[in-house]
């Protein structure tokens, strides 16, 4: 056999007993008793019986370079708490002609340290961040079988299942979760045979131990922050029925209130375990959630830019022992007609209601144009109840709030085994969970361009390919998408398909801002005020005549959004039955004046006192708020509108990013014409 003439037993770097059992083993002839360890006969087996070729010279790299980024974003933890025992093995093993790497659960290894001679040698195995060394995938290897025995596991030279790997030893420990005790990598020390030692099993297993206590560590303060947020300083959580997930989405605490909830519906906390709640970055929006659990109740909770966790905030309106009233939050969507449940007569407002009412009935895409926080969601789900698709469901995904890799998973689905961590049997995307319904995109603008080609593709077939298979699955969606920027002008700067925007853009509705509906205010400052006060359980509180025509008098940058936070802060912090001017924040009461666009900074002309007392020959004085928005527009111009790249240049959240765009009045297209000088 080739593959036996290519091992042959003294170019293994093992013992002659050892090499003769695999050639036995792998030419079909059976192994002799006793000639190899327990371990290592049984991991050889389960790699027979996987299919793993035994002339394989190497692991392989199974995701690309994206992939392996969103991998370690989500295994963040077990890289930081592993960064002081990996930064240790650099030195230590520096001139050992060793390397120290760490995988994750499924053998994909994340960072490799150690001997740059061995590091460069290691490349000839691929013992590289981003390839695989499961047992399945790459035979018996220090790794791999220690992932599948859950235990420390030295392999030497000729013990290894692959003929490429023979000339290196390998020693492994797992590392565990220090709650559950599952499997969340593995340290491992590996070289070839003539500078390995048996004291490198110990060093893995000490290793491990000691990422394990940091990760404990880890756990206890980041929980620390979690609740003394939640229930020291959020005190507006305890007085709802309030349920505490921790940065994993495992839930840590309930209060009286949310168990009154839970009993009523005849289920109890223990259901809250069961939950797949958000981690990270990801948005509540992607979720799929149970019947009795809306969207709107779940809130992150931040501290210093970093997500701790999320509380899950049931709006109580009366205490949960006397039989818990919460607020429905599809009331105003009962009526015959959605799209009266918009407040607002105005007629900028009416002229976009009535234009919705006809759309609604049409089995076309709808493109909604407006300002962040003018009511895009709301008119999407009131196009989808008035609509020949109401009785389907309507679900919403933000473009704006996923990396690529991401967002194509759940767009489009995957099949099984369409990467490493897929989940087993692969996953339906939205567009498929949408079949029936409505699929509202938002921040459609955000979309990468390779993935608008596939989403076209959609469009005009009317079927999706999960990634990872071919074989198209039908889908009936209506497309409804959302974007806060001119998308026209996207389209002629390059960063949106010319394609894809005239086939979503077959209808548009604009959605005014509410500084061009302020006869709007007094109906929408009511309706907030009631809602508030339903939701919390608070007495009667009445707007006064002043405080109308204080939040008339403001600039509205936050729209719609911006005033129901106002108000709900304002019924919930007032003392007195009438809410009045005086209650307002400084901001919204005293407003300063923002600038209109970037392209008109403030000028001499605008401070013309402060241009006659500067003395000849001194340097103009420029506001920090004028160098912000220059260093913002320069990141954005920079990474060619790239927001997510934008962000990262800032060294900011994307979300603190959008902030300062909308707060300095800058748009991405704006951004990039005033740098290239156009």
């Amino acid at each position: 056999m080739a593959h036996t003439e290519m091992c042959h037993p003294t170019a293994l770097g093992g013992s002659s007993p050892v090499a003769a059992a695999w050639e036995k083993l792998i030419s079909g002839n059976g192994m002799p008793a006793d000639a190899v360890r327990q371990m290592v006969e049984e991991s050889w087996r389960r790699c027979l019986s996987s299919g793993v070729d035994p002339g394989q010279h190497a692991a392989p790299v199974t995701i690309t370079e994206d992939a392996l980024l969103v991998l370690k974003h989500h295994h963040d933890d077990l890289i930081q708490a592993a960064r002081p025992v990996m930064a240790q093995g650099r030195e230590f093993l520096a001139d050992s002609r060793t390397v120290m790497v760490l995988t994750d659960p499924d053998g994909v290894i994340l960072w490799v340290e150690g001997d740059p001679a061995a590091r460069e040698r290691s490349q000839d195995i691929r013992l590289v961040p981003g390839a695989t060394w499961s047992e399945s995938v790459s035979g018996t290897n220090a790794i791999g079988t220690a992932l599948a025995a859950g235990q420390p596991v030295q392999i030497t030279a000729a013990e290894h299942f692959c003929a490429g790997v023979k000339l290196w030893t390998c020693s492994a420990a797992v590392i565990r979760d220090p709650d559950d005790n599952r499997i969340l990598g593995v340290l491992d020390i590996s070289g070839l045979s003539a500078s390995h030692n048996t004291h490198c099993l110990a060093l893995a297993v000490a290793g491990a131990s000691r990422i394990e206590t940091r990760l404990a560590a880890r756990h206890m303060e980041r929980r620390a922050r979690l609740l003394d947020l939640t229930l020291t300083r959020n005190r507006q959580w305890a007085s709802q029925g309030m349920v505490i997930f921790d940065h994993r989405g495992r839930m840590v605490r309930a209060n009286e209130n949310a168990e009154g909830y839970l009993n009523g519906l005849g289920l109890n906390v223990g259901t809250c375990q069961d939950l797949t709640l958000p981690t990270g970055g990801d948005m509540p929006e992607t979720l799929a959630l149970p019947a009795w659990l809306n969207s709107d109740w779940l809130e992150p909770v931040m501290d210093r830019e970093e997500r701790l966790g999320t509380v899950l905030a049931i709006p109580v309106t009366r205490p949960a022992r006397a039989g818990p009233v919460f607020a429905d939050p599809l009331a105003e969507t009962t009526t015959t007609d959605p799209f009266s449940a918009i407040i607002g007569t105005s007629a900028a407002l009416t002229a976009v209601k009535k234009k919705a009412r006809r759309l609604a009935g049409l089995p076309v895409p709808v493109l909604l144009l407006g300002p962040t926080g003018a009511g895009k969601e709301v008119f999407a789900r009131a196009l989808h109840a008035a609509g020949p698709n109401a009785g389907g469901p309507f679900v919403p995904i933000n473009c704006g709030a996923m990396s690529r890799d991401l967002l194509a998973s759940e767009l489009f689905g995957y099949g099984d085994g369409a990467f490493t961590g897929a989940r087993r049997g692969g996953m339906a995307g939205k567009f498929e969970a949408a079949d029936g319904g409505t699929l509202f995109l938002d921040e459609i603008g955000e979309m990468p361009l390779d993935l608008q080609a596939h989403f076209l593709r959609v469009l005009e077939e009317g079927a999706v390919y999960r990634l990872g298979e071919h074989k198209p699955r039908t889908v009936r969606v209506r497309v409804v998408a959302a974007a806060n920027r001119d998308v026209r002008a996207e389209v002629a700067a390059g960063a949106f398909r010319m394609d894809l925007f005239y086939r979503l853009a077959v209808t548009v509705l604009q959605l005014p801002p509410l500084s061009d509906r302020l006869d709007d205010i007094p109906s929408l400052v009511r309706h907030f005020v009631d809602q508030t006060q339903r939701a919390y359980g608070l007495g009667p509180k009445r707007p006064s005549a002043d405080l109308i025509t204080a939040l008339r008098a403001y600039t509205w940058p936050g729209n719609v959004r911006e005033l129901r936070n106002v108000i709900e802060g304002l019924v919930l912090l007032a003392e007195g039955d009438v809410l009045t001017r005086d209650d307002l924040p400084p901001e919204v009461a005293r407003p300063v004046p923002r600038p209109s666009s970037i392209m008109a900074p403030p000028s001499e002309t605008d401070h013309p006192r402060g241009s006659q007392d500067r003395p000849p020959g001194a340097r103009a004085v420029v506001s920090l708020a004028d160098c912000e928005r220059e260093t913002v527009v320069d990141a954005i111009a920079q990474e060619g509108g790239n927001l997510t790249r934008a962000a990262s240049r800032l060294r900011i959240a994307k979300s603190t990013l959008y902030e300062k765009m909308k707060r300095h009045g800058i748009d991405r297209v704006s951004a990039i014409q005033m740098r290239r000088g156009t």
